[in-house]
């Protein structure tokens, strides 16, 4: 990074008056004390002054600047209270303005300078690391009041003067122990000061920048290099934005830019380049590499990540006297690195070359990601780089990058290299950087026949070995190669002009210890590209498999808005990307986040429950394999169950390797500052979601071998859990359940308790009854008394089972006093906030939770919720399901106050979650189409426009994707399976005139149109046996090679009546 014109690498903020306006409140508190103490030694005449302040107190610690004022005012001060003096000690007076100023912080609130904060969190989103330097021992209290404490790496202040007995300013001690934490020395360093003590001791800490923040009316700043009245007056660049103009060179520009299989980004933008990266990665279920340009390296604008489905691995870290251990996918060898020179001088990076045009084109139908540069360098040299990549969906360990050079204005000697590095650290999420993040090691590199390169490690705690190779075709022979201790590279070169370029394609073979079928990972990854397949034999089999994808895959909707077509695409090809028939045979579960960064560490939470209703009707196999994640780690659960003192299986609520909890126990809190507790682990409705997923995958596939094998002790397990867990109440016959958390992770306990979990929470009450009623049914379809092996095996008795059948008809069920359902007990009781208010203070209120925190509050407090709760159980059943299922617990309800609480929890929902639009859009379809479509519209774009405020570049939201197509596959088609009938109840919003798409539903493949005058199914041949369809309630039996054409009713609405389920 360069700021007016000097290179930097880290940054290092003064806190009052740089980040914070509290100079006229610090100022206020010592006149108040020294004015006394003025009065009380015969100086009242003589009262403190602003020039007083600026002289004697500004950037000082405050018990250097009463000792500094006290000989300037020739009083006599003792150190401690225990000394005698007629006028009092240092501390007394130092503790009484402390006192002045707290008081008046608490009651006032912090104000920040708006221009510091925003140019903080530019460097934040790049990755530039920043420390706050205060002499205050208050820093930490102030940064929490103004919510800046996660706007910094490091935070050196008054307490470390006394703790490492360090000299406070003016002396260098403070700025160079933030140096020294950062990790980075004076001379790539800058330094942001208010005060002269400050500016100072920059100074001759020997930072290279020393930038003077003068107030309005302050005296001038001696000493430093830049003054400047705003930091919005300085030169900061972070990386070339180019401008987003078309150019007739460009082969991207050319194309159709609003085509609704591509994705094109014009121009280069520093601060949406981490979100571009995770938006254009490229995998295929095994593997996936993120959209980064293959010149770059992890420098805070870039982030070239590759990572491997299922690869985690542990590490130790202590933070503030805090242990930590977390397990985390781990990012491999960097691939893509690929660089040119001209006739001999430096290689091209994102710094040394101008770009006068940028254009990244993602093809979703290919899966194809093409890059065009125009490039220029301080000779006024332009050169075009074009670069195609792909993560081959045929063979899935196999990745190619094809690279064109071509001179536009000279000739010379062109050099490309084409580097594997192992150089990598995890460092994807700015709030991890503090922890340990080397997770490779044993490194090994070198180079084989026929210009292959490689490179072999592990990973540090799970030792999994990864090899990865590459091959370097060129028009030009590859002249000389070498290994590094943690890289290994290929160059070639050949005399380049604007008639003739260079073209080399690099192709890389990526295996692991984990992978099926191999002698080891570095021989088969070799073997793997002794085939010599050119890259355009690669493509053309890679189009092929996504063709064939795409197929089975694709959702065709008519509608006005090519936009939202766009993003629905993209949503499915990274689902496809994610979780793809290569995933199949993997032991890997649904990553929240995707393979696209390194959010939440990789882990698996809860997000199967919106991913796998779209796979069980169109990849019902990969559905399978992810059920069978969960039925491994069964063992694990029961331990964790067991370990808690109960019975069954308690799957966590984050999950990795090998499926212990891997919940932190700790939230870092970007406003305050503060590590909080996190007891989000009490969110045991997991193996709900689990049972749900077992249940529906059987119904769409009537699988009975995975039921038997598989599904009926998933959902054996979690019964046992739940009634182990419920307590019986003498008085009235009803169980309650306490001491958990539902899916709205702000209510984690009652007022005044927090991590003690809720009781009675309906959404966890209704899904255990629902539960416990499906393994009732699975019992009863596979074991059977005289099965002596399963049911042996289950150890379930007949006693056991009128348990559950007691339990599922027996839980309580609260509501409000208005008659609507109660979101836990005593919810009604929590007092109600200013949403609204809220929102204009702070804008996005997602994490309201956060924001509370800050402010010493606590959403437990409040009735509000951060995603979607009670109102899941209207995404998960319909109305007449839930009319049933409460039923069936003794409780009427009236489905007509369906529409009354989804408008009372809507407006007492923040949306932190970006499942939360998922399932709100879902539930609105039933009776506002248009603000269901709406809601439908910002879940499809909420990753493409960052909608979360910078996590994108971490890592895209997979359960939201899935989910946001899900609602198009069958929210609006109505699709649902009742016993052994498909039934179909079509209402599209009028923003969609049609939908189109092929569905797997019991061995027939099935394509399904429906418009706003008729519905038409049509299975394709086959032998399997025929299907009922029930479409608005008219049954038809179909078998293979037949179609049927049912008109819509016109009179056809929202459907809450209620209606037995058959079977």
């Amino acid at each position: 990074m360069k700021v007016n014109g000097h290179w930097i690498e880290a940054v290092l903020f003064d806190l009052d008056g740089v980040v914070t306006d509290t100079a006229q409140v610090h100022e206020r508190a010592w006149k108040a004390a020294f004015d006394t103490l003025l009065s009380a030694a015969g100086q009242g005449d003589r009262p403190f002054t602003h020039e007083d302040y600026r002289t004697y107190v500004d950037g000082r610690d405050r018990f250097d600047a009463v000792r500094v004022f006290a000989r300037a005012r020739a009083l006599d001060l003792v150190e401690s209270p225990t000394e005698a003096s007629s006028l009092g000690s240092v501390q007394e007076w130092a503790d009484r303005k402390n006192t002045e100023y707290l008081s008046a912080l608490t009651s006032q609130g912090v104000r920040t300078i708006d221009d510091t904060i925003d140019v903080l969190r530019r460097l934040r989103m790049a990755g530039i690391p920043t420390a706050v330097v205060s002499s205050s021992r208050n820093a930490r209290a102030v940064m929490a009041l103004a919510g800046v404490g996660g706007l910094f790496d490091v935070r050196v202040d008054g307490t470390d003067v006394e703790r490492r007995r360090l000299a406070g300013k003016p002396a260098p001690d403070l700025y160079l122990e933030a140096a020294r934490r950062l990790g980075f020395p004076p001379k790539t360093s800058a330094v942001v000061e208010d005060s002269v003590a400050g500016i100072q001791g920059a100074r001759a800490g020997g930072f290279e920048l020393v930038i003077g923040l003068q107030r309005a009316s302050a005296p001038a700043l001696p000493n430093a290099d830049i003054t400047v009245g705003s930091l919005a007056d300085l030169d900061i660049d972070i990386g070339t934005d180019t401008p987003a103009g078309v150019n007739e060179g460009c082969e991207l520009c050319s194309g159709d830019t609003r085509s609704p299989w591509e994705l094109h980004y014009l121009g280069f933008d520093v601060w949406e380049e981490g979100m571009r990266e995770s938006l254009c990665t490229l995998g295929n279920g095994y593997f996936a590499t993120r959209g980064a340009l293959p010149e770059a390296t992890a420098d805070g604008v870039h982030y070239p990540g590759t990572y491997l489905a299922g690869c985690y691995n542990r590490l130790r870290s202590t933070i503030d006297g805090i242990d930590h251990e977390d397990e985390s996918i781990v990012a491999w060898p960097n691939w893509l690195g690929t660089t040119f020179s001209i006739d001999g001088g430096p290689w091209f990076t994102p710094a040394n070359q101008r770009p006068l045009h940028h254009h990244i084109a993602l093809d979703l139908k290919r899966g194809v990601l093409r890059r065009e540069s125009l490039l220029a360098d301080s000779e006024g040299r332009r050169t075009w780089l074009r670069q195609t990549r792909i993560v081959s969906m045929a063979s899935p360990h196999l990745a190619a990058l094809e690279t064109r050079i071509e001179p536009e204005n000279y000739r010379a000697m062109i050099a490309v290299r084409c580097a594997l590095d192992a150089d990598v650290r995890n460092g994807n999420v700015a709030d991890f950087r503090t922890l340990d993040n080397v997770h490779l090691t044993d490194i090994e590199t070198g180079l084989g026949a026929d210009d292959l390169a490689w490179i072999r490690l592990r990973s540090r705690q799970s030792r999994i070995s990864v090899a990865l190779a590459s091959r370097v075709d060129s028009s030009a022979p590859v002249r000389r190669a070498s290994d590094q201790p943690t890289s290994a590279f290929q160059e070639s070169w050949a005399e380049a002009s604007p008639t003739s370029g260079i073209n080399i394609t690099k192709t890389i073979a990526l295996y692991s210890s984990r992978d099926r079928a191999i002698t080891d990972p570095l021989s088969t990854a070799l073997s793997s590209l002794a085939e010599r397949d050119t890259f355009p034999m690669l493509v053309e089999s890679h189009v092929r498999q996504w063709q064939r994808l795409w197929d089975r895959f694709d959702l065709k909707a008519s509608c006005s808005d090519p936009d939202t077509v766009r993003a629905v695409r993209l949503q499915l090809f990274h689902v496809i990307q994610s979780l793809s028939p290569h995933t199949v045979d993997l032991d890997v579960g649904v990553p929240a986040r995707g393979l696209h960064g390194e959010a939440y560490r990789g882990h698996i939470f809860w997000d199967e429950l919106f991913v796998l209703p779209l796979l069980n009707l169109r990849t019902p196999e990969l559905s399978k394999s992810l059920l069978l994640y969960r039925h491994r780690r069964l063992p694990q659960a029961r331990r964790r169950a067991r370990e808690m003192g109960y019975l069954g299986a308690l799957f966590p609520w984050q999950s990795g390797s090998d499926g212990r909890e891997e919940t932190p126990r700790l939230l870092f809190n970007p406003r305050s500052g503060r590590w909080m507790p996190d007891h989000s682990s009490r969110q045991f409705h997991v193996g709900l979601s689990v049972a749900y997923n077992v249940w529906h995958y059987w119904e769409v596939t009537a699988d009975r071998e995975f039921l038997a094998s598989y599904g009926v002790e998933l959902l054996v397990e979690n019964a046992r859990f739940w009634v182990s867990l419920a307590s019986l109440d003498a008085a009235d016959g009803r169980f309650d359940i306490r001491g958990v958390m539902g899916p709205d992770e702000f209510h984690d306990g009652y007022p005044g308790r927090p991590g003690e979990g809720i009781d009675n929470c309906t959404y966890v009450n209704v899904m255990v009854s629902w539960s416990l009623r499906r393994a009732l049914d699975a019992c009863r379809i596979v074991c059977r008394p005289e099965d002596n092996g399963l049911w042996s095996r289950l150890d379930v008795d007949p006693s056991e089972l009128e348990t559950w059948q007691t339990l599922a008809s027996r839980l309580r069920i609260e509501f409000l006093d208005n008659g609507l359902l109660a979101q836990f007990h005593g919810y009604g009781e929590l007092g109600e906030i200013d949403l609204d208010d809220y929102r204009l203070r702070y804008g996005n209120i997602g994490r309201l939770d956060l924001i509370l925190e800050a402010e010493h509050d606590s959403c437990a407090n409040y009735k509000v919720s951060k995603q979607a709760d009670i109102l899941m159980l209207l995404y998960l059943f319909t109305a007449e399901e839930l009319t049933g299922l409460l039923a069936g617990m003794g409780y009427e309800f009236d489905p007509n106050t369906i529409p009354a609480t989804v408008d009372y929890y809507l407006a007492r929902t923040t949306h932190g979650s970006t499942l939360s639009r998922v399932a709100h859009a879902w539930v609105l379809a039933r009776g506002h189409r248009r603000d269901s479509w709406e809601m439908l519209r910002e879940s499809c774009t909420a990753d493409l426009v960052d909608s979360q405020h910078g996590t994108t570049r971490e890592g895209i939201h997979l359960g939201a994707m899935a989910g946001s197509v899900d609602i198009l596959q069958r929210c609006y088609t109505g699709i649902d399976v009742w016993g052994d009938t498909l039934r179909l109840h079509p209402q599209l919003p009028n923003e969609l005139r049609s939908l189109e798409l092929n569905l797997r539903y019991r061995d027939h493949w099935i394509h399904l149109r429906c418009d706003q005058t008729s519905t038409t199914v049509t299975t394709r041949p086959s032998t399997a046996p025929p299907i009922r369809i029930s479409i608005d309630g008219r049954i038809f039996t179909l078998e293979g090679g037949e179609t049927v054409v049912a008109a819509v009713e016109l009179t056809r609405g929202a459907d809450l009546r209620p209606v037995p389920r058959p079977g």
